[in-house]
C-alpha cells in the first residue's frame, strides 16, 4: 500500500495533458512543510539575533549580514534559480537544496567563527532558493486543476508560519540548549519530509517527460549553445509578462509586508494593544494568505483577488491610521489591514498557474517571485523607516497608498490574460 493514500489515482496518466486525475494532498503539504522549513532559515537568524550578538561579541550590523544575506542570494539568482530548476528537474533540485539547507544547519551548531557562518549562510541562500523555486512548482504538478489555487494559497503561508513557529519554539530551544540546539533541530527537522519526498513524492508523468526529453536534448549539444539557451530562456522570463506578472504583484506586497508588521503595532501609544498585535498581525497575515486561495479557486480569478486585495489594503491603512489614538479602533482596523495584505500575498501565487501553463515556465515565474519579493523585502523597510522619521504616520500612509496603486495596476494588467 502507498504512504500517499489520499491520492490513489496519482500515479495514474492524466486524462488531459494539463490536468491530473488526483490530487496528492499528503504530498503538497510535505512540499509546503518543505517551504516553511526553508522560511526557517530566515526566522531562525531573527529569533536568535540577541544570542548570536552575546556569543560573537560582534556589531549588529555584522549579525544582520548573516540574516539577509539569504534574502540577498534571492535577489541576485532568484530567477536564475527558476530557469536551472526547468532544467535539471524540480524534485532534484528540490532534494538537493534540503540535504543542503540540513547540512548547513548542523555545521551552523558547531558555532565556527563568524566568517565561516557569514560564508555558510550565503550557501545556505542557495539551498533556501532551490526550496522556494521548485517546491510551489511541483505543487501545482500533483495538482487538479480545480485545487491549484487552493494549493498556491496554502504556499504563501509558509513565511508566516515559519516565523510563528520559530518565535514560539525557538526562544524555548535558545532557554534550554542555547544555539546549537536550536540549529541542530532545524536541521534534523527536515529529515522525515527529505526521506518522505525522495520516496513518495511524484511528479506529473507529463512533466517528468518533458524533461526528460529536455536534458536528452540538451545532451547532444554543445556547452556553449547550452549557456545560449539559458541566457535566452532568463531574458524570455522578463519579456513574457504572464510569467513575471506574478512576481511584480509580490513585490508590491513584500516592500510593505515587513514595515507593516514592524512599525504598524508601534503607531499605538497604548502598550497592551502594541504587544497584542506583534503577535496577531502575523497570524491574521496567515489567514489572509490562505484565504486568497479559497477565494481564487471558487469564486474570483486570482487577478481579481490582487485587485480587490490592494484595494483592501488601502482603505483599512486610511482607517487604521484616523485612529492611531483609539486603540480599540486602531486595533480592529490593523488587523483587517494585515488580513487583505495577506490576501495579496497569497492572489500573487495564486496567479501562476492562471497565467503559466508549463511546468518549466512555473518555475522560472516562481524564481521572479523569489527575486522580487527579496528586492522589495530589502527596500521596503529603511524607506518606511525614512518615511517616518521624515513625515510621521503621515508618510508611512502615504507610502502604503503609492504602493497599492501600483499593485493594483499590476493586478488590473494581469487581468488582460488568462490561460485556463
Amino acid at each position: 500500500m502507498k504512504l500517499d493514500t489520499l491520492s490513489t489515482k496519482a500515479n495514474l496518466p492524466p486524462a488531459n495533458a494539463d490536468d491530473v486525475l488526483s490530487t496528492q494532498w499528503l504530498s503538497v503539504i510535505m512540499l509546503w512543510l518543505a517551504g516553511v522549513y526553508a522560511a526557517m532559515q530566515f526566522a531562525k537568524f531573527s529569533t536568535s539575533f540577541d544570542s548570536l550578538l552575546a556569543h560573537y561579541q560582534s556589531s549588529p550590523s555584522t549579525i544582520s549580514i548573516g540574516l539577509s544575506s539569504v534574502g540577498i542570494m534571492g535577489l541576485i539568482f532568484g530567477t536564475v534559480a527558476g530557469v536551472l530548476s526547468g532544467k535539471l528537474g524540480h524534485k532534484k533540485v528540490l532534494l538537493a537544496s534540503l540535504l543542503l539547507g540540513s547540512s548547513l544547519s548542523f555545521l551552523q551548531s558547531f558555532l565556527p567563527d563568524i566568517e565561516y557562518l557569514l560564508f555558510s549562510r550565503i550557501l545556505e541562500g542557495l539551498s533556501h532558493l532551490g526550496v522556494v523555486v521548485s517546491a510551489p512548482t511541483l505543487m501545482i504538478s500533483i495538482s487538479e486543476k480545480r485545487h491549484q489555487a487552493i494549493c498556491m494559497g496554502l504556499w504563501g503561508t509558509f513565511f508566516g508560519v515559519a516565523f510563528a513557529l520559530m518565535g514560539w519554539f525557538g526562544n524555548q530551544l535558545l532557554h534550554i540548549g542555547g544555539l546549537s540546539l536550536l540549529y541542530q533541530s532545524h536541521a534534523i527537522l527536515i529529515l522525515p519530509i527529505f526521506i518522505y519526498l525522495s520516496l513518495y513524492l511524484k511528479p506529473s508523468q507529463r512533466d517528468n517527460v518533458k524533461e526528460q526529453t529536455q536534458a536528452k536534448q540538451e545532451a547532444s549539444i554543445n556547452q556553449l549553445e547550452v549557456i545560449h539557451a539559458f541566457i535566452k530562456d532568463l531574458v524570455s522570463l522578463y519579456k513574457n509578462p504572464t510569467s513575471l506578472l506574478p512576481g511584480l504583484v509580490f513585490l508590491f506586497h513584500t516592500s510593505m509586508f515587513v514595515s507593516l508588521l514592524t512599525f504598524i503595532p508601534r503607531l499605538s501609544e497604548d502598550l497592551d494593544t502594541k504587544n497584542q498585535l506583534f503577535i496577531v498581525l502575523p497570524l491574521v497575515s496567515i489567514a489572509g494568505t490562505f484565504l486568497a486561495g479559497v477565494l481564487a479557486q471558487y469564486w474570483f480569478t486570482a487577478q481579481r483577488v490582487g485587485t480587490l486585495a490592494y484595494a483592501g489594503v488601502a482603505f483599512f491603512s486610511l482607517l487604521t491610521f484616523i485612529n492611531i489614538d483609539s486603540p480599540t479602533h486602531f486595533y480592529a482596523f490593523a488587523i483587517c489591514l494585515l488580513i487583505f495584505s495577506g490576501l495579496v500575498a497569497g492572489s500573487a501565487f495564486a496567479m501562476i498557474p492562471v497565467l503559466v501553463k508549463e511546468a518549466s515556465e512555473q518555475a522560472k515565474s516562481n524564481g521572479a517571485i523569489a527575486q522580487l519579493g527579496n528586492l522589495g523585502a530589502s527596500i521596503g523597510p529603511p524607506v518606511f523607516a525614512a518615511t517616518l522619521v521624515r513625515f510621521d504616520s503621515l508618510g508611512m500612509m502615504l507610502a502604503i497608498l503609492a504602493l497599492c496603486f501600483a499593485g493594483g495596476c499590476m493586478t488590473l494588467y494581469a487581468s488582460r490574460f488568462n490561460n485556463e
